[in-house]
């Protein structure tokens, strides 16, 4: 990556949220309302193909839709972790209730590491969460990035189902659980800091929740009392939502950067927007995700306000502004460009390589 900001044409960040000033405030009857609409559909639709009564095509179509309406439930878990605190009170209470528990995942899992996601010195470094260099890796790298997504529910019921309690009584393996397999990271090489204070009260509290949930379906199961297609339709949805949410991560960025620290220009231009098509695009980017690129350059704006914004700003911004080169008709392009790149991949970058690599 090369610095841009010389060759553009691009407005300074105050200037660009001038443009945009009204759109910040967040609403909450569009949260509220979109969070009960999306968990109702995919609750509803998942209850539906536990009922079938075979594994013909009612089922998957069913298991299909339930992903799509989970996937956008879900990905609130993104919005809760920009949320400054007094946003939106009990929101996240909620939505760990209805959707967080239930599916595994907590929103301590993305609270708290997201937002070293966008700090300027560990955006695509080592050190980023959500960051790998797939295009330095080779297509194989981009490959398994998608196809190991399948495995997901089976680790996540493995972390609260057995990892948990075992953690509590084993300190050096609390260190690992809490390090390594207590976040919604791509980054191997993360190390989350372990929570304190009221936050690691909250996770306790949480842990307990999910471990009993898993052992009250477990007992169900194991008594008769629920047949084994409960586990299977959840397992399968599960896997459907794990694999379209990593399809729409692997299209957020360009994945270029070599390690070095990125100017906020840069950033931006390793980033991408999405314009897409109207519905099928929203299926797979959902809340406001398909303006990824946006989202970086103004991350406290609330996804409700994502489109406006692009709109007004592709009007607004100079031709030669950064801004335009982040926007895509759809996903192949990107992917076209990641291929690519990772076909000429040389290897790990140096900024990438351990030190007892």
């Amino acid at each position: 990556m090369t610095e841009v900001a010389a060759q553009t044409e691009d407005p300074n960040l105050a200037e660009v949220r001038k443009i945009v000033a009204d759109l910040f405030e967040h609403r909450p009857m569009v949260y509220w309302l979109d969070l009960v609409v999306s968990a109702g559909v995919a609750w509803t639709t998942l209850m539906l193909a536990i009922r079938q009564e075979d594994w013909g095509p009612a089922t998957w179509a069913l298991c299909l839709v339930s992903a799509f309406a989970f996937l956008r439930a879900v990905l609130f878990i993104h919005e809760i972790s920009h949320f400054r605190r007094g946003v939106m009170p009990g929101f996240a209470i909620v939505w760990n209730l209805i959707v967080g528990l239930p599916m595994l995942l907590p929103s301590f899992m993305y609270v708290g590491t997201h937002t070293d996601h966008h700090k300027r010195h560990l955006y695509g470094t080592i050190r980023d969460p959500e960051y790998l260099p797939l295009a330095h890796l080779g297509r194989w790298a981009t490959l398994r990035f998608v196809l190991e997504m399948p495995l997901v529910p089976l680790l996540l019921v493995l972390r609260y189902g057995l990892l948990t309690p075992l953690s509590w009584v084993i300190p050096p393996l609390r260190r690992l659980v809490v390090g390594k397999l207590s976040a919604l990271v791509i980054n191997p090489a993360y190390d989350r800091r372990p929570p304190e204070g009221p936050a690691a009260r909250a996770w306790l509290l949480m842990e307990t929740l999910l471990l009993a949930w898993i052992a009250v379906v477990a007992s169900m199961v194991a008594s008769g009392a629920w047949p084994w297609r409960v586990v299977l339709v959840w397992y399968l949805t599960a896997a459907m939502v794990a694999t379209i949410n990593q399809v729409r991560t692997l299209v957020a960025h360009h994945y270029e950067n070599d390690g070095r620290e990125l100017s906020t220009l840069d950033q931006l231009a390793d980033s991408v927007n999405v314009r897409g098509w109207p519905f099928v695009t929203e299926l797979v980017f959902p809340v406001g995700l398909r303006y990824h690129g946006l989202h970086h350059w103004l991350a406290d704006m609330p996804y409700h306000g994502l489109y406006a914004a692009h709109r007004r700003l592709v009007v607004a911004l100079p031709p030669g502004a950064t801004y335009h080169r982040t926007v895509y008709a759809g996903v192949m392009p990107v992917i076209a460009r990641l291929w690519k790149k990772a076909g000429q991949a040389a290897g790990r970058p140096d900024c990438w390589k351990k030190k007892d690599d």
